[in-house]
């Protein structure tokens, strides 16, 4: 039954990402989903699309929900990420019906590739879109994410999250291929297609990821001071969150000794009062910077007039706030609302976020003064959920970042998988260009991870904890960011190329039904 090979085809790749973890189903999904659509009419592709994209998304945001409260935004963000899945059975239903990817006799093996590239093309071009537009798009659900623990994670560092999202619609796509074939007991084909998914899962192994140290290394302090689960009213009771990371850094300054660190990263929002315009914090923030005997990066938010900044401000100990990176791509709905006064006019939730977060401008990095080596060192920045784009980060390694710093704060999210998710991506990012990743969180999961996305230490969730690390410099360029965007414009100018050759291929199909358009 078509609805149920959908259904557990979308539940399959969301298995893939965190709390599960399961990589492997990601592509079983896809060869699921392949399969069901091909050759349906335009109608039901869409409709068994838009059921697959259900299945996927519904679990995998689920941590909307828990940070609302309610099931509202869950449902409209999965319902909408879903309609990209309805766009994608559409296409390719249009594609897979083209008569040079249903050839028999001699073209059959050429018909055969054309399918598994075809589908493949078709998968990346709708997540570029859907990761890109509207409003910059929702990374979440990337194929790369669910890939942390892949052995094809090395390719991130060669084809960026695109490309390692392009190696597991192959996967899938040949997956699905070798299964017709040996039903149809075409041995050779099977055979064909079953080592090129086996090679696509195992030859990234051998691709070297260089991760040693290029510039030295920075000695980082990363601060966990924990925020209560009824994180509202924390946040609301002033100074309470403050506290916590002065108190946790004081600790950490106890343990490693009062200018033995570079730098101590705290995470978003760990100032729930400005610093910059509230005395009692700033002294608070003073004063463990002084106890550290190192400047502290410290997240806060800046109300302007009638918009708000989130921001990472460096707080150098007796001298106070100086540089801050303002992050640049404030998440639509959860820090600002687009088509406000439209929204409302459906649910009054959108007045939740009263005060609306506007984008920062300039660099995507932020220097720090490591005073024990006397220099400088350039950290990129993202913070949150920057940390699913590609462009954003890379951008920051561009301009000098040697390091990749992701400040968050978890706290609205609770126990559900969406810190997870991020640690997740974070380990992708580290792959894709070359950096160390240190993440930091009010609650958790903070972690360190080495250029190769393993994850060389983290904590638990709802713990004060801080981990010390000797984070290695680099400045090396990976192909990924070297070739930047152009993987992701290539495969949406192919994806839309495939959709009109099939456009054409239908409409010529109908005027001229007499004439077999095959290949043969």
């Amino acid at each position: 039954m078509p609805v149920v090979a959908v259904l557990a085809g979308g539940l399959a790749v969301a298995a893939a990402f965190p709390p599960m973890g399961l990589w492997w189903t990601a592509p079983l999904g896809l060869a699921l989903l392949m399969g069901t659509l091909q050759g349906r009419g335009l109608w039901m592709s869409a409709g068994l699309g838009l059921v697959f994209g259900l299945a996927f998304f519904a679990p995998l945001l689920h941590f909307i929900a828990v940070a609302m409260g309610n099931p509202i935004g869950w449902a409209a963000l999965a319902l909408f990420e879903a309609l990209y899945m309805a766009v994608l059975g559409v296409s390719w239903s249009l594609v897979s019906r083209m008569p040079v990817l249903t050839a028999d006799g001699p073209g059959a093996g050429r018909a055969l590739a054309g399918r598994v590239v075809s589908f493949a093309v078709l998968w990346c071009g709708v997540e570029e879109l859907r990761s890109s537009w509207p409003w910059g798009g929702f990374p979440f659900g990337r194929l790369a994410f669910a890939m942390a623990d892949a052995p094809m994670l090395s390719f991130a560092a060669y084809g960026g999250s695109i490309g390692l999202t392009l190696l597991v619609a192959l996967i899938g796509a040949c997956m699905l291929e070798a299964a017709r074939a040996l039903r149809a007991r075409a041995l050779l084909s099977a055979l064909v297609t079953a080592t090129c998914a086996g090679l696509a899962v195992a030859a990234p192994l051998v691709l070297p990821v260089d991760s040693a140290a290029e510039d030295g290394t920075l000695r980082v302090g990363a601060v966990q001071g924990n925020v209560a689960k009824d994180f509202e009213d924390a946040f609301n009771r002033a100074l309470e969150v403050t506290d916590n990371h002065a108190q946790a850094t004081d600790r950490l300054a106890a343990d490693v000794g009062s200018g033995n660190l570079d730098v101590v990263i705290w995470p978003e929002n760990a100032a729930d009062l400005d610093p910059r315009t509230h005395r009692s914090s700033a002294a608070l923030i003073d004063s463990a910077a002084q106890a550290a005997g190192a400047p502290i990066m410290v997240g806060a938010v800046l109300f302007e007039g009638d918009v708000r900044y989130n921001d990472m401000v460096v707080w150098t100990p007796g001298e106070g706030a100086g540089s801050y990176y303002r992050k640049h791509r404030p998440a639509p709905f959860a820090e600002y609302v687009p088509l406000r006064s439209l929204i409302r006019g459906l649910t009054t939730q959108v007045d939740r976020i009263g005060t609306d977060m506007a984008p920062g401008t300039g660099p995507q990095t932020l220097a720090i003064h490591a005073a024990s080596q006397n220099r400088d060192v350039t950290l990129a920045m993202g913070i949150c959920f920057e940390v699913a784009y590609d462009d954003t980060l890379r951008n920051g390694v561009r301009q000098g970042g040697e390091l990749i710093v992701i400040p968050t704060n978890n706290a609205s999210f609770l126990s559900s998988s969406e810190a997870a998710q991020q640690l997740a991506q974070g380990r992708v990012q580290a792959v894709v260009h070359g950096r160390s990743v240190v993440q930091v969180s009010t609650v958790g999961i903070t972690a360190i991870v080495n250029p190769k996305g393993e994850v060389e230490q983290q904590t638990r969730p709802y713990t004060q904890a801080s981990l010390v690390t000797d984070a290695g410099l680099r400045t090396s360029m990976t192909p990924a960011d070297t070739m930047g965007d152009w993987p992701g414009h290539v495969l949406c100018g192919c994806a839309a190329m495939l959709v009109i050759a099939g456009i054409v291929s239908s409409t010529m199909r109908r005027l001229l039904p007499g004439v077999d358009h095959r290949r043969r």
